[in-house]
């Protein structure tokens, strides 16, 4: 019994433990549960309100970008800048606005400040929001832009390039797409977008951020090596204009080999248009090897001179597309819209359908322009290779001699005088051993006759522009009459011009007792009047044929024999000729192009490509109100100096285009950046929200608000 009870006692003790062990672990687990359930609570709460404010950033960053999407669409933006009402990327406005005019702004807005976006409503615990919106167009659209694709293909890599020798600029040049020089640059050159690189020195440089300066570089940049135009091939010759259409003097393309003439013609009318398509200047003023003939082109020197006249080339801007249509002779060069400068002709830049001309320069052909000379060239738009307006050839030939001979009679001859000739036809006379002809005198006395012979024609004409530089007359006869004073003689006319007597005798002066053949000579030097004639219808393409006047003498009466009259003709075509070994090609003696020193007044555009490896320029302009060279320069050396001048020009003088996808001017695309500020102002800081790309596009009246079309390009929040 005290046994049972001692093992109750045990038992009782034992669960008393266990319960109370059980009760901790009951109480540790609804601990954990407990903290596990408000730490989640908790979590949950916290995640709520940081969803709720990400919300209102996004929501604050959204309506900012619409609303500055709304403004740009509507035109209501601040300032007191009239027109255009929306923004079309012009230098000096901003997105949402400026103040003053558009041909002088000021103040431009490109920030839009939305304080207080988002009020705090009554019982909310979130703050207020506010947003800051900055706008920056994209240089390639709107005014800025071209209105046809520009991209690396059809346009030079650099503004201006010197293959050869430096660039040397008194005045600061403002240059915009980039400087390569193959040599050093001396002077001030200023760069508002592109790099600069040269072998050379270049410290008097300065770029904008973020192009970048490299002077002393070792690295000579490779030649283009653009190709011209000409199709390897001198065109056919043209004779510049001699009178006026409405005071202007056309010209059409083709081949130009006096500069005289050419300076005589620009300088004709008050306007010269030269009509869309490509010149070849190859001027033969300067002596040189056979082709250059004072008879023909005088000795004024190869350089074509522009004298205070207007000159275009290309189609005017208001020929609707029609290439022959001209400008009228008092076309404004300087035509403004809305601040920016409106190109004469229709330039590569703005139209893909742009047909405009190409100046190729060879041998030591150059250009000088002179005071109050207004030139502007356009060239023809490709989209695979740029559109050169100027170009100097860098390879080429030397012509060489051509001969015809043979040239005989085209018909029968005709004969007047004394006695008979039996067998005179055109075969017989016209080829040697062929048949002849025979005088008979028909008397012991001293006798004569004439024979007349036309023709002398060649099968196949030679080409205007050749320049002949001998012709041989050969007759082939018999005067068997040997006596002094009976030899025979002949004549050579051309045209209206007639030779002197030209004896065909042998030394000692006798006729020949035997069959033979007598030369005769034409050249500048032995028989200048008749020769000058020939040269010169035979340049001019007027060349239809000769006269030969044979005279065969006998003082007895002693048969004569005609067997042939023959001419032969030695000429040489033209052909293009490079710039290699000319002045223009070496040193500075010969400048390719060359402008008056001093206040000369000259406005030079070239909406186009200049490539003239091998040539030297010297551009001196003063009053000067657009850039000169829109589409870049590639040269062996350039000058450049403000000369006594009030240029109103203040952007970049060289330029090479922007690469634009070809919207044109009325499409304009900006990326906003959308930053959010909690708070009631956000004029500064903030967290940088949302970015996004918009394309406005309108084709009405910029002055009409509220109808552009807005297409978001992209819309990124950035958290």
């Amino acid at each position: 019994m005290i046994d049972l009870l001692r093992s109750r006692v045990r038992q009782a003790r034992s669960d008393r433990g266990a319960i109370l062990l059980i009760a901790i672990i009951i109480v540790t687990v609804v601990s954990v549960v407990t903290g596990l359930v408000l730490t989640r609570g908790d979590g949950s709460l916290r995640a709520t309100v940081a969803l709720r404010d990400a919300a209102r950033t996004s929501y604050a960053a959204d309506a900012g970008a619409k609303v500055a999407i709304n403004a740009l669409r509507t035109g209501a933006n601040a300032g007191t800048g009239t027109s255009p009402s929306y923004f079309t990327n012009v230098d000096g406005t901003g997105c949402f606005g400026f103040n003053g005019t558009v041909a002088n702004p000021t103040n431009p807005r490109s920030t839009l400040v939305l304080n207080n976006l988002m009020p705090k409503a009554a019982g909310e615990t979130q703050q207020a929001m506010s947003a800051r919106v900055e706008c920056a167009p994209d240089d390639d659209t709107g005014a800025q832009g071209s209105a046809v694709p520009i991209n690396n293909s059809n346009k030079p890599g650099y503004a201006i390039v010197t293959l050869g020798g430096p660039l040397r600029t008194a005045d600061t040049l403002k240059v915009h797409g980039g400087v390569y020089s193959n040599s050093t640059i001396n002077g001030a050159v200023a760069l508002d977008a592109g790099d600069v690189r040269a072998v050379g020195a270049c410290a008097q440089t300065t770029v904008t951020a973020p192009g970048t300066k490299q002077c002393n570089t070792g690295s000579p940049i490779a030649d283009p090596n653009y190709g011209d135009e000409l199709g390897g091939s001198v065109p056919p010759l043209r004779r510049p204009p001699t009178s006026c259409s409405g005071n202007v003097a056309t010209f059409e393309p083709g081949y130009y080999d006096n500069a005289a003439a050419l300076s005589t013609a620009s300088n004709l009318c008050a306007l010269a248009w030269f009509k869309p398509g490509t010149y070849y200047f190859d001027f033969h003023n300067d002596s040189c090897a056979n082709v250059c003939p004072t008879s023909i082109f005088g000795s004024a020197g190869n350089t074509w001179r522009l004298n205070g006249r207007k000159l275009i080339g290309g189609t005017w801007r208001g020929a609707g597309g029609n290439t022959n249509t001209p400008p009228p002779s008092n076309i404004d060069m300087n035509l403004e819209q809305d601040g920016v400068r409106v190109p004469t002709c229709v330039s590569p830049i703005t139209d893909v359908n742009a047909q405009g001309v190409q100046f190729v320069f060879g041998g030591t052909s150059r250009l000088y322009i002179d005071q109050n000379t207004e030139m502007e060239l356009c060239g023809s738009y490709h989209a695979d290779r740029p559109p050169i307006v100027i170009h100097g050839l860098k390879n080429g030939g030397t012509p060489s001699a051509a001969n015809i001979n043979d040239l005989s009679a085209s018909a029968n001859p005709t004969a007047a005088g004394d006695g008979t000739w039996t067998g005179l036809t055109a075969p017989n006379v016209t080829s040697v051993a062929n048949g002849n002809a025979s005088w008979a005198p028909g008397s012991a006395s001293a006798r004569s006759t004439t024979v007349t012979a036309n023709g002398f024609v060649p099968s196949t004409a030679i080409p205007a522009g050749a320049v002949v530089t001998s012709a041989t007359l050969r007759v082939r006869h018999q005067n068997a009459d040997a006596t002094t004073n009976s030899a025979a003689s002949a004549t050579l006319r051309v045209g209206t011009t007639t030779s002197a007597s030209l004896s065909l005798a042998d030394g000692t002066g006798k006729g020949y007792s035997v069959m033979t053949t007598s030369s005769v000579t034409f050249n500048s030097s032995t028989n200048p009047g008749v020769f000058n004639a020939l040269q010169r219808a035979v340049y001019d393409g007027t060349y239809t044929g000769a006269t030969v006047a044979y005279t065969a003498r006998s003082r007895a009466n002693v048969s004569s024999t005609l067997d042939a009259v023959l001419l032969d003709l030695t000429y040489y075509v033209p052909v293009l000729r490079g710039q290699t070994g000319t002045c223009v090609a070496t040193g500075t003696s010969c400048p390719m192009v060359s402008m008056k020193n001093g206040n000369n007044k000259i406005l030079l555009y070239l909406q186009g490509t200049t490539y003239a490896p091998l040539g030297y320029f010297d551009i001196l302009l003063g009053n000067f109100s657009a850039e000169v060279a829109k589409f870049g320069i590639v040269a062996r050396e350039l000058d450049f100096a403000i000369t006594n001048g009030n240029p109103s020009h203040t952007g970049p003088i060289f330029e090479i285009p922007d690469n634009s996808p070809g919207f044109g001017f009325n499409t304009t695309l900006v990326n906003l950046d959308v930053y959010v500020c909690p708070g009631t102002s956000c004029t500064s800081g903030g967290e940088l929200a949302l970015n996004t790309k918009v394309k406005v596009f309108d084709d009405g009246d910029p002055s009409a608000g509220g109808d552009r079309e807005m297409s978001v390009l992209s819309w990124s929040h950035t958290r």
